[in-house]
């Protein structure tokens, strides 16, 4: 996503009205694909800045990580947000990798000195000092220091070094010893530094609510919220069987104030066309649709290609041949699972586009790793996801590979992946095209086979 289509310019009518709303009253905002909502969650942060404490909670890693840019765009703190099971467990995670002097000998780290740690994220270089290491550290000891924690199970010997949120570290000075191309230092795999969280925070603000079960908010956020509580989300984005839809929240907080955001601003109208007819039952996408003004049709905006290929391999092929060829930016290439995703980022390497952006798991089984390259401020590097890591997410050029029946997941999540894009989209398949698209009309896509 660009980061310029962080700042919300020319609001509508409801688009206004939650822009203008008092932070301290507590609202639930609707809206489908590409209406904004995302956008208006920061926003409201924004209105909290100077008011108070203020808090993003997501479900999804990816999404912080774009949300984070957004924010610093904004002014904001980009530290003040948090994943659901990070919120639960220790608080706000800090962007980047961990590193520490040491090396690795035959893959085994060795740790030279655990007094020292520094995160790195992008050009950005900090450096902690670990002031003291208790197992149950009382929260006024612990809340003016950062914390380390293995959200994967990493090497023991980095386990064995800092545990799992018992070592505290201070931000300290940065002198100009450390470089990530020293080999006196390594990196640590897996490793987090987070900040905990308050007790209570003032402005809570929760985006891609249908994920989140009603009573799960009642029960676990509502009791640290302090002056109001702010609900993004839309029904028919809904990825997780126990996550509720907008009316069954907007039940329990009755006496929040509803907002539905009507327009869609991002997908342009010649997609619209085939989106709504994925989701089920159909939604209307035209209509309300404020793309380009309403001017986003073909041929303003290209048809979604559908392409059949011969093998799986032969998608990626085709894929990179047309980022290449027509030299696009921006680009978002979504697939069902993170298996799909390790597979496409080697499928492109061998393709000659070996530098992407991504995000993923290598195995389910001990010892395994979580590879975050993501930096969603680079437009010229491809971004690999799944479709569940993609949620919240806005890119001008999608390609969904694999696309076959029986292995794009539930429709919701096909759906997301499909809603991603701003200007063209294009769908590939090797074996049963997906049922998904069965009612889509010929006329609205352009058909390779």
């Amino acid at each position: 996503m660009r980061l310029q289509n962080w700042f919300i310019r020319n609001l509508d009518d409801i688009q206004r009205e939650v822009i203008i709303e008092s932070i301290d009253k507590s609202i639930i905002v609707q809206g489908v694909a590409g209406s904004g909502k995302t956008n208006l969650a920061i926003h409201r942060a924004l209105q909290a800045k100077g008011k108070g404490t203020y808090a993003i909670v997501i479900m999804t890693i990816a999404l912080r990580r774009m949300i984070s840019y957004g924010m610093k765009e904004l002014g904001l703190d980009n530290e003040r947000i948090a994943y659901d099971w990070a919120w639960k467990e220790r608080g706000f995670d800090l962007i980047g990798d961990v590193y520490c002097k040491g090396h690795y000998d035959l893959d085994k780290p060795v740790i030279d000195d655990s007094s020292i740690i520094y995160l790195v994220n992008g050009q950005s270089i900090r450096k902690f000092k670990l002031v003291f290491k208790e197992k149950d550290s009382p929260k006024d000891k612990v809340k003016e220091h950062f914390g380390i924690d293995f959200a994967d199970w990493v090497h023991e010997n980095f386990y064995k070094t800092w545990e799992r949120r018992t070592s505290w570290f201070k931000e300290i000075d940065l002198d100009n010893d450390f470089s990530v191309t020293n080999p006196s230092y390594c990196l640590v795999s897996g490793g987090t530094l987070y900040k905990p969280c308050e007790s209570t925070i003032d402005y809570l603000i929760i985006d891609e609510v249908q994920d989140f079960k009603d009573l799960y908010i009642k029960n676990a956020y509502m009791p640290q919220v302090g002056k109001s509580l702010s609900l993004f989300g839309d029904s028919n984005q809904k990825m997780y069987p126990f996550g509720s839809p907008i009316s069954e929240i907007q039940k329990l907080f009755s006496d929040f104030k509803f907002y539905n955001l009507r327009y869609n601003y991002r997908l342009p109208k010649a997609i619209a066309k085939v989106a709504q007819k994925i989701a089920q039952p159909e939604i209307d996408l035209l209509t309300n649709n404020m793309k380009n003004e309403g001017n986003s049709d073909y041929p303003t905006f290209p048809k979604p290609i559908i392409k059949k290929c011969q093998t799986r391999f032969d998608e990626i092929k085709w894929i990179a041949n047309r980022i290449k060829n027509e030299t696009l930016d921006d680009v978002a290439i979504l697939v069902p699972n993170n298996s799909d995703v390790q597979e496409v980022v080697k499928l492109m390497a061998d393709n000659g586009i070996s530098e992407v952006q991504t995000h993923y798991r290598t195995g389910k089984e001990v010892p395994y790793y979580t590879i975050n390259t993501l930096d969603f401020s680079n437009n010229d590097l491809p971004c690999i996801l799944d479709y569940y890591a993609a949620k919240g997410s806005e890119f001008e050029h999608v390609f969904v590979p694999f696309a076959n029946e029986g292995h794009v997941g539930k429709r919701y999540d096909f759906f997301v992946a499909c809603t991603r894009a701003s200007h063209s989209l294009y769908i590939t398949y090797s074996g049963v095209r997906t049922s998904y698209l069965g009612n889509i009309n010929n006329q609205d896509i352009v058909e390779f086979k």
